[in-house]
């Protein structure tokens, strides 16, 4: 059953109430026309008070999200861009807009790396500007629930190279301020030992964002990622944040959470707005939680990062001996849940 304003109506009670049940849950296709976004196509879903969008040309990932009209993702001060601009500038911050979700991989999270061969592989991968192959949008009624369903593929590959495919599954539920995210990776080379990085990385910013917004995570163990962090972490707790400042160095932080059953969970939680967001993940594929903190006049971003493996490239994470493997064929399961909270919130 769906709940609206607080009071839950079956599909009956709902059809007897409107004329085309798209008035408040549905979804469309949009093609954006302006500026670097001219050509970028998307999914535009309403479920009640929560709206986004599922940008197809760049590997399905959330871009808008809002609830009740607050915007709760960060965008990168050159805005929504159609992947046409990646090919331009593949190892700048020129090409990441950010948005609420960018999936980092699959063959690097981090800065950009030169291989032995020569190869360039671009800062946080190519897959994060990786259009769909095959993509679809549905809508139907299981009982008295209402479902939006998004899917699309993405392939990583090259000639004589990696061949691996991504396939990922968007859904949510009418009345649910949830986006469930299902993505499947597979190597479909006979090539054994494929490396594999994957990074989630999830971007909040203001208005939900501000001097009062807090990171709540059950923690092991954090450890600030260089000097900068490190130093950071002694003059304030890394799971506050503040107002901007100017020339603010970016702190990345390094958290292994306790688990039920394997699911961890972050929240970024704004007790002066009422309004938490949760992060939920399966550490079997996901053991790391990175955390951007960035205070920063006009960069002012909360990141949280579920992820394989640390931000600092392939050829560090090969070196630590942590980088992930595929082996032929091979395929694995994992995605990420976000869950809207508008009560008990403090």
């Amino acid at each position: 059953m769906a709940k609206i304003f607080g009071k839950e109506y079956t599909k009956k009670e709902l059809m007897d109430r409107f004329g085309n049940i798209g008035t408040i849950a549905g979804v469309r296709m949009i093609e954006y026309k302006d500026g670097f976004a001219n050509g970028l196509r998307a999914y535009e879903v309403v479920n009640g008070p929560m709206r986004f969008t599922a940008n197809i040309d760049r590997c399905l990932d959330i871009g808008e999200l809002y609830y009740n009209g607050i915007p709760l993702y960060f965008l990168s001060r050159p805005g929504i861009m159609s992947n046409s601009w990646w090919y331009n500038e593949p190892n700048s911050s020129r090409s990441i807009m950010c948005g609420m979700m960018f999936t980092c991989g699959l063959t690097n999270v981090g800065p950009s790396q030169t291989l032995p061969d020569g190869k360039v592989l671009p800062q946080h991968g190519f897959i994060r500007s990786t259009p769909a192959e095959t993509f679809g949008a549905r809508t139907y009624w299981d009982g008295d629930d209402y479902y939006i369903e998004l899917s699309a593929v993405m392939r990583e590959s090259s000639l004589f190279g990696t061949n691996l495919v991504l396939r990922r599954t968007i859904l949510t539920k009418f009345g649910d301020p949830k986006i469930e995210i299902r993505d499947e990776i597979e190597n479909e080379s006979s090539t054994d030992k494929v490396p594999l990085m994957l990074m989630y990385h999830c971007n909040f910013g203001f208005p939900f964002v501000n001097e009062s917004t807090k990171l709540v995570v059950d923690a092991v163990s954090t450890k600030g990622r260089d000097e900068v962090a490190r130093i950071g972490m002694e003059n304030e707790s890394p799971f506050v944040f503040g107002k901007p400042e100017t020339g603010y160095k970016e702190q990345v932080f390094y958290h292994r959470l306790k688990s039920d059953n394997n699911m961890c969970s972050a929240t970024i939680v704004n007790p002066e707005m009422r309004l938490a967001v949760t992060l939920k993940f399966d550490n079997r594929e996901l053991p790391n939680l990175i955390h951007w903190k960035c205070k920063d006049a006009g960069n002012y971003v909360i990141a949280a990062e579920p992820s394989n493996c640390h931000p600092e490239g392939i050829i560090k994470e090969a070196e630590n001996g942590t980088l992930r493997y595929l082996a032929a064929n091979e395929r694995i399961q994992t995605g990420l849940t976000f869950s809207i909270c508008s009560s008990n919130v403090d």
